[in-house]
């Protein structure tokens, strides 16, 4: 008689192959069951730092180039368009900066060539820094870091809000999960220990695949303020926004920004994230 995961099994040389396959079995089942008591452990054990940094340890390609529209949609139903070209490359710390991104814009005409350029640092000691350029006065002019609480083109998202503060820039805790369309998610309460506009920000990341689904922020009274929701482009291991969706809960005010168009390993270098390239504008 022999005894696994708790349970007797009784074999003697007439069913001797029955008890084999019979033990085999059940080992592998028990096994199984192991692998998962070890993987959910794991998860429990995971602190809120470590989820919101393997959220954003996600792979999302060397560089990218896609097609960004943001939907403004005001408090009484009235809309207005705006189409970007987007180019984003992963620098992984090259230079002092984690990733540069910049913004063209395709449409309205009277806005055709205004561009945003958006370097994220990976130096606590640095700030991120940002440059718009108006073609019609044929000027970079960098922002300012109080300015980049100003909403971007018009829209419920920051010039902040478009790249990512440092992982040390807010104390992340977990504060619960959550079962939503059959997925499991854990709750993460992330509150600023720097300069920001925003009181805490809760985030419910995947516990599957560590996608961040939905992002709540909340303003300095601790009031929630906007809500958004995000869609995902998932590709083999590279996970990509398809689209993010953000209502000002205060405001009644809303934006949908829909990614399309996306190119991923396209070749873009440093001259594409300068000033130069900037007013050069945007190429096929």
């Amino acid at each position: 008689m022999r005894r696994i995961c708790g349970k007797e099994l009784k074999g003697n040389g007439k069913d001797s192959m029955v008890f084999k396959n019979r033990w085999m079995k059940t080992a592998g089942m028990c096994a199984a069951a192991a692998l998962l008591g070890l993987a959910a452990t794991a998860q429990a054990a995971m602190t809120g730092t470590e989820i919101v940094q393997k959220s954003r340890d996600l792979y999302q390609g060397v560089d990218q180039r896609s097609t960004v529209t943001l939907e403004l949609i005001n408090s009484d139903g009235s809309t207005r368009k705006i189409v970007t070209k987007r180019l984003w490359k992963d620098f992984k710390g090259d230079q002092g900066y984690a990733a540069k991104t910049v913004f063209f814009t395709l449409f309205p005409p009277d806005s055709k060539g205004v561009g945003f350029l958006i370097w994220d640092t990976s130096d606590p000691k640095q700030q991120d820094k940002l440059w718009l350029y108006l073609p019609s006065l044929k000027q970079v002019r960098k922002v300012s870091v109080r300015d980049q609480d100003d909403a971007f083109m018009g829209s419920d998202l920051t010039f902040a809000d478009m790249g990512q503060r440092l992982l040390e820039e807010d104390a992340h805790t977990l504060v619960g999960d959550e079962t939503l369309d059959g997925k499991g998610y854990f709750i993460v309460e992330s509150v600023p220990v720097s300069e920001s506009i925003y009181g805490k920000k809760r985030l419910w990341i995947s516990k599957d695949d560590h996608t961040t689904l939905k992002i709540e922020y909340y303003d300095r009274k601790n009031e929630l303020l906007k809500v958004q929701d995000i869609t995902w482009i998932r590709d083999g291991n590279m996970r990509v926004y398809k689209q993010l969706d953000v209502k000002n809960v205060q405001t009644n005010h809303r934006t949908i920004y829909t990614i399309t168009d996306l190119e991923t390993g396209v070749g873009l270098g440093d001259r594409d994230f300068s000033d130069r390239g900037l007013t050069r504008g945007y190429r096929e």
